[in-house]
């Protein structure tokens, strides 16, 4: 199976993505589970089974179903406006196969 580089789920788009709280200072928003529907600079618009909740990236952990496998990352390297996250990660991927940009 092949291996997934965490610059890569960084590089990606999360909407519709299935995600988890598993580390959050706040005990309330650990178990949070749902799909992705907005995400800001600071937050995930997160779609559960009780409605929509809105999760802070920064200080939380998250486990994330990317491509059928289960990712754990740490919010604060998803806390940046989208598409600043989605340039930064695809930095990293060509920076780790060695392209120079």
């Amino acid at each position: 199976m092949r291996k997934v580089k965490i610059a890569e789920i960084i590089a990606r788009d999360w909407i519709g993505l299935e995600i988890e709280v598993i580390g959050s200072p706040n005990e309330f928003e650990i178990g949070i589970k749902g799909e992705v529907v907005d995400e800001t600079e600071k937050t995930f618009r997160i779609m559960t089974e009780k409605g929509l909740k809105v999760v802070a990236k920064k200080g939380r952990r998250f486990r994330v179903n990317y491509g059928g496998k289960m990712l754990s990352i740490e919010g604060e390297l998803t806390a940046f406006k989208p598409e600043e996250r989605i340039m930064r990660g695809l930095i990293l991927i060509k920076k780790s196969k060695g392209v120079v940009i």
